[in-house]
């Protein structure tokens, strides 16, 4: 039950010292310290009060209300170098009037000058840090000066040698609390930012050999159909041909620029995606409709090599997709279970509602995927392999199948046996058909 408490109070105070996605390492130390000042002030005030320093209790209560308030603005108004601005100020106004209150030099004001300078340092950018030391170090100058030429300024003294000792005791409690509590904040944030940069340089390495592979892939694949179609004009232009030969010719041009054409529809999808933000135009989407439609497309391809093409799906099902992220999906796993089945071979297209969700399986008994390749059949890693009638694949349509199936709020995977097959499975969420007629 402790741990649990325990928990709950650090998951609190991570939600008020704010992310680190929204807020700069200066706003969440000023968060954090404001919120450790807030506790010690509420302390001051009470010591004040026994000891009998009624200005200084007083004080005490100003400066807490005026940092509750420029914590706001900085936590929920997001204007950090106002809140630190106002800081300064109020910090050496207040501290500088408490200083005749709370028996000048012979108390314990400089600490506490010494630790709002401190604190005002790990708050700020560094293009202040002379100005507010300036600031700090003329104050004290004023204030001591002032008493040295005039010490009947003095207000309020101690009553008794044991409020003395209590009072500079006390004081350089707080003044070590704060430098602590101040380091501990710097340091903890400093670690977790970071982490944060670590992390980001690790994605931008990771993305950027993703790129240079993905521009390698298109590179190659673009070059070879562009030679095949000049070798086609040149063979036109300097060698005669039979109507058999050309006509062969021709069908493997059609090929080739087939297969162009589908690396030239991937290539823009995944530009368009990027410079979209990689986001997904999620609505309530009539399964049976888009998988009539790319099926149909399909059926003529399929023919051609004799293979069975049919599909299973209930036209009650309505899932939560964007639809041509949906269909881009569906048409890249359709292509390559006819590019990998056999003359005369099968291929099934299925839905079923599994709990809250729709399995879309599409089932083929074609060559299968070699083992060293399943586990990076979703990378740029990926080489990709010739299908039965050697049509050649690009390695970046199944890249493309996992990052739109989870922009999508799904998950996509597969079993594959050599020589007997492959199944990929795509699970979406489900949604209830009064939605979708609403």
């Amino acid at each position: 039950m402790f741990h649990n408490i325990t928990l709950s109070l650090r998951k609190r105070g991570a939600a008020l010292v704010g992310s680190h996605e929204k807020f700069q390492l200066e706003s969440r130390i000023f968060h954090t310290i404001s919120i450790f000042v807030g506790f010690i002030l509420v302390f001051e005030t009470a010591f004040n009060l026994y000891i009998g320093l009624l200005a200084s209790a007083l004080l005490s209560v100003a400066v807490l209300l005026i940092q509750i308030y420029l914590f706001y603005i900085s936590r929920f108004k997001n204007k950090v170098n106002t809140a630190v601005l106002f800081s300064v100020i109020e910090i050496n106004i207040i501290t500088g009037i408490g200083y005749f209150y709370n028996a000048g030099l012979s108390g314990a004001t400089l600490l506490l000058f010494a630790a709002s300078l401190y604190i005002i340092l790990s708050v700020s950018k560094k293009k202040h840090w002379k100005a507010f030391t300036l600031l700090n170090v003329l104050v004290v100058f004023l204030v001591t000066g002032y008493e040295y030429l005039h010490p009947e300024s003095i207000r309020q003294h101690y009553a008794t040698r044991g409020e003395f000792f209590a009072d500079n005791v006390a004081s350089y409690l707080v003044t070590i609390s704060l430098i602590y509590i101040g380091t501990a904040a710097i340091r903890k944030n400093y670690i977790k930012q970071k982490h944060l940069a670590d992390e980001k340089t690790l994605a931008l390495e990771l993305l950027n050999a993703e790129k240079v592979k993905l521009f390698s892939i298109i590179a190659h694949d673009l070059r070879t159909p562009l030679a095949s179609v000049q070798q086609y004009f040149d063979v036109m232009t300097h060698v005669e041909m039979d109507a058999e030969e050309r006509a062969e010719m021709e069908k493997s041009l059609m090929h080739t620029i087939g297969n162009t054409q589908e690396l030239l529809t991937n290539l823009l999808k995944w530009a368009k995606n990027q410079m979209d933000g990689g986001t997904a135009r999620l609505q309530a989407v009539k399964l049976s409709t888009y998988l009539d439609e790319t099926t149909e497309l399909f059926e003529a391809i399929a023919l051609k090599k004799d293979i069975t093409l049919t599909q299973i799906a209930d036209e009650s099902i309505i899932i939560k997709a964007d639809p041509d992220m949906l269909q881009l999906v569906i048409r890249n796993l359709l292509n390559n279970a006819v590019k990998f089945t056999p003359n005369c071979g099968k291929i099934e297209l299925k839905a079923v509602i599994s709990d809250a969700n729709c399995i879309i399986s599409i089932t083929d008994n074609g060559i299968g995927i070699p083992l060293g390749k399943q586990g990076e059949i979703f990378s740029l890693n990926v080489t990709s392999t010739t299908g039965t009638h050697n049509e050649k694949g690009t390695g970046l349509g199944l890249v493309l199948c996992k990052d739109y199936t989870e922009l999508q709020g799904g998950r996509i995977w597969f079993t594959s046996v050599v020589g007997q097959g492959s199944t990929f499975y795509i699970s979406l969420p489900l949604v209830q058909l009064s939605l979708f007629t609403a």
